[in-house]
């Protein structure tokens, strides 16, 4: 005797050359009809339809103690012909009703398997050409990505480049002008140096003059300005008069204070 799997209406179709193992139990959601048989046993010599199994497997009530598995209707796709039909293994002179109802349902199972496995391939596909379309937007948007990364570092480079100009520039205008601030210095310095030995010799000069003209020049004179030589009411200064002074003759004539 051989053992033939009964597929029950409704149930998913397995996929051509499944074998079960020891093992397996149909998932308890699937629910068989009342008095559903599973496993039916044909004779060795009995005809097996080429999409039928037929293994040797544990009895039912052995079977029951082992774990559950599950069949997944997306891993059959592609499963059109992989219809079991009893009737085709118990076929050669059999015409029990129960086998002929069984190899009706087992179609109409199989057509809604064929039909499901179709729709998941379609959506398998359409899912897969949204994922490639998505790949392709996504290697685009690095792409661009990566081509914006490098415009902004060679424009930060050239702003770093133009920084390090500007502060050098800064460099030089800063020690140009400490060189400036250090000759108005030093040429303020001179010019009062000047300014006193003028004075000097001006104070000096009027007292030999004093003394050689025995007083008649009321003695030595000088004025810091035009205007204390006015206040003094020495204004004009000519040359050679006590209190004359280049200072106050700025053009040069000989006479200061004009």
């Amino acid at each position: 005797m051989r053992r033939v799997y009964n597929l029950p209406p409704g149930w998913p179709v397995p996929p051509a050359g499944w074998k079960p193992d020891p093992e397996w139990q149909p998932d308890p959601e699937w629910s068989p009809p009342p008095g559903w048989r599973l496993w039916v046993d044909v004779p060795d010599t009995a005809l097996i339809g080429a999409d039928a199994v037929a293994v040797d497997v544990p009895d039912e009530e052995a079977a029951s103690s082992r774990r559950s598995g599950r069949w997944r209707v997306v891993g059959w796709a592609g499963a059109a012909v992989l219809t079991f039909f009893v009737g085709l293994g118990i076929g050669g002179g059999q015409s029990d009703p129960a086998v002929a109802e069984a190899e009706a349902s087992a179609s109409a199972s199989a057509a809604a398997a064929v039909a499901a496995a179709d729709d998941a391939r379609a959506e398998l596909a359409s899912e897969q050409e949204a994922l490639a379309e998505a790949q392709a937007t996504l290697k685009s948007d690095e792409a661009a990505l990566a081509d914006d990364q490098q415009g902004l570092k060679k424009r930060t480079d050239a702003v770093a480049k133009q920084e390090k100009k500007l502060r050098t520039r800064e460099d030089k205008v800063e020690t140009a002008a400490a060189k400036v601030d250090s000759r108005e210095s030093d040429v303020a310095e001179r010019e009062a140096a000047v300014e006193q030995a003028e004075a000097a010799a001006l104070v000096g000069g009027g007292a030999s003059g004093g003394g050689s003209d025995g007083g008649s020049g009321g003695g030595a004179a000088y004025y810091e300005n035009c205007d204390a030589a006015r206040a003094a009411g020495a204004a004009p200064v000519y040359r050679g008069d006590p209190g004359y002074a280049s200072h106050l003759d700025r053009d040069g004539d000989g006479v200061g204070c004009e």
